[in-house]
């Protein structure tokens, strides 16, 4: 593989092969270590190590007279998370991490290592009150993100209000029977009135920074935002719910949900009343879903026949789960 085959987006192939290449290598390295250089950094030359290659990015990680860096690159048809680390750390530089250098081209980032993330600070019987805490800043950065939507936009965020992600199931052509549903989902959603705001999509506690402290969720920090998209807020809800019962082995609990849907619905309770929140909330768990499908299709456009194959049952899963809940 040659070298005029990696700038920009021109992959010449399936995204990981390229990843796995010394050519993509040392021109990552090269790229990492101007950067470093550029602050007064330097790398410890027995790293970089690459620990992970997936068909929608692949992380660096190297040592460095300033700790630890991570280097991550994503495909090009992933979300554009160079634009989200740059205008969501113009509104809200407190609720996102430290980002050292950008290649929007490329779609490269140099971040420092941040620690531990909330999973890890977290236990079965803290999470909820970590969780709670997290929300709350997410709510916060939610709203702080509503000044640079269109910007977002602009620089290949993808907008997925309600109605978008109802005709992305239209344009899927599967399961038509499912379209009365979402469209009235949509419509009762649209009609509480909440603004378009940035949407992680996959906001888990591994996907927070925390402090290493049992404070974690108050002073959290997002990462990891190659899945988000503008769209309804209340669509984030669909994974933060479930990381309890996902990742600490807890069972489900409608009042462990009360709790965490409190917790970030006050946030937006001066836009409309709690309670007619907590009422389209299941509505925009149906649409997240279809936010999730669209995520996963992104995430493998530039994958191998195997590794489709392999990732292929987390989009029929998204699917089986919009149909059993728009019956």
């Amino acid at each position: 593989m040659t070298l005029e085959a990696l700038p920009g987006s021109a992959f010449a192939g399936p995204a990981s092969e390229v990843w796995s290449s010394d050519a993509w290598r040392w021109e990552a390295v090269r790229w990492m270590d101007q950067a470093l250089a550029s602050r007064g950094v330097t790398r410890v030359p027995t790293t970089p190590l690459q620990p992970r290659v997936r068909p929608w990015s692949t992380q660096l990680v190297a040592e460095t007279s300033q700790g630890r860096v991570w280097c991550k690159a994503s495909v090009p048809e992933a979300t554009s998370e160079t634009a989200v680390y740059d205008l969501l750390t113009d509104v809200a530089p407190d609720l996102m991490p430290p980002v050292w250098a950008a290649d929007p081209a490329r779609e490269w980032l140099l971040v420092p290592d941040q620690g531990t993330t909330l999973r890890e600070v977290a236990t079965a019987d803290t999470i909820v009150s970590l969780l709670s805490g997290m929300l709350r800043r997410y709510a916060r950065l939610q709203r702080a993100s509503i000044k640079v939507t269109d910007a977002l936009v602009a620089r290949g965020v993808p907008l997925l209000a309600p109605a978008d992600l109802v005709a992305a199931w239209d344009e899927l052509g599967i399961h038509p029977e499912c379209l009365p549903a979402l469209r009235a989902a949509a419509e009762r959603l649209d009609a509480v009135g909440l603004p378009l705001t940035i949407q992680h999509d996959d906001l888990h506690s591994g996907n927070v920074f925390a402090d290493g402290s049992s404070a974690g969720g108050h002073e959290a920090r997002i990462f990891d935002w190659g899945d988000a998209y503008v769209g309804n807020p209340l669509c984030s809800l669909l994974i933060a719910l479930r990381d309890p019962s996902n990742n600490f082995d807890l069972p489900d609990d409608a009042g462990r949900d009360a709790r965490l849907l409190r917790a970030y619905l006050t946030c937006w309770s001066d836009v409309a009343p709690t309670a007619e929140l907590l009422s389209v909330v299941p509505d925009a768990l149906l649409l997240a879903r279809v936010g999730r499908i669209l995520g996963w299709q992104r995430a493998l456009s530039r994958s191998t026949a195997a590794e489709r194959d392999r990732w292929r049952p987390s989009i029929t899963h998204w699917i089986a789960e919009v149909v059993a809940e728009s019956r």
